[in-house]
Order: C-alpha cells, then structure tokens, then sequence
C-alpha cells in the first residue's frame, strides 16, 4: 500500500526502514507523550517485524505505514480496528501518529492524517475515526482539530506512560458521507 500526499509518501514499512524509524523512536522527546519508547534497536526491530506482519493479514485490521519525506521514514501513521482499546463497534478504528522532532510544526502530521481519514473513508468504508492525545499535547490537539475530529471526552488514567497513569483527551470524527455528529 502507498499513499502520495503534496509532500509525503504514506508507504509499507519493512526492515530497511531500522535506522530511520529507531532515530525517532529512542527519542525521548518524540516519546514523551506515548506509551511506548524510548525504544531500544530490538524494540524498533520488533516494531518493524510487527508491520510486515501485519500487511499479510487478510482482512488487515490495521493499517501502520511509514510517513516518508524524500523516501526516509520520518513518523509512523497506523489505522487500528481491532488492536484499539477505544473501538467498540464495528465499522470504528483508531488513528495514531509520530514523527521526528526536527519534522514537527510543518503540517506534516496532518497531511499525513487527512491521507489515512480518506482511506478509512472511502476505501476501507469506516464510519467513525477516534483518537487520543495527552491534554498537554497541545500540537497533537492542534492536529486533530485540523483534520476535522472533535474532543468527545476527557479519559482520566487512560494511559500508562513511564508508570503512571496519564489522562487523554478523546477525539472522534464521523465519515463525511453519514453524519456531521461524532
């Protein structure tokens, strides 16, 4: 699977991508609001052993793909249907991005993310996108309130991250083609 946006290139992962995706993912500062990392090289390797498998799966519940700027992995964007602690009924998946610090404040993150709500849209037929972020966050919240999504809740402990239990905000999106309420 690929996806050309203006300025990126949505694709598969596979093992080449280590070095690229590790430089991010053992960031600290990319990290610091997830629940993962900072990765050591075996968890990033883990991590891309884990997309390739995904992408034989049939039906594919999720969808992660390597967010490319001049062919180099700079973030990862995923689509999860069924590995989500947020989807509930059929027809939702969850979406989840990063990217590398120095990529950050360029709009990336969004372009990204308006690609991924298109395929959930119109090729993969979803009906409803949700979303999580750290309330303090604040481009994460910037990014999801660009794409369209709305907060939809306030989740106390939601996440746990370096041990301790982190509130997120919820976001939620409907297809443009059912509802406007999420």
């Amino acid at each position: 699977m690929e996806i050309s946006t203006k300025r990126l290139v949505l694709r598969e992962f596979s093992l080449d991508d280590l070095d690229a995706v590790h430089a991010f993912a053992a960031d600290p500062q990319v990290c610091a609001f997830l629940e993962w990392g900072p990765n050591t090289p075996e968890d990033t390797a883990g991590f891309l052993r884990q997309c390739e498998a995904e992408q034989g799966v049939r039906p594919r519940e999720t969808h992660t793909l390597a967010v490319t700027r001049d062919s180099t992995p700079i973030g990862s964007i995923a689509l999860m249907r069924a590995e989500s602690d947020l989807v509930r009924e059929p027809g939702e998946a969850e979406i989840g991005y990063v990217l590398r610090a120095d990529a950050w404040g360029n709009g990336y993150a969004a372009e990204a993310a308006t690609a991924m709500l298109e395929l959930a849209w119109h090729g993969l037929g979803i009906s409803r996108v949700l979303a999580t972020c750290r309330p303090e966050n604040l481009a994460s919240v910037r990014v999801l309130e660009k794409v369209g999504m709305r907060c939809v809740d306030y989740l106390h402990g939601h996440k746990l991250i370096d041990g301790v239990a982190r509130d997120s905000l919820l976001f939620a999106m409907r297809s443009p083609r059912l509802s406007r309420h999420v």
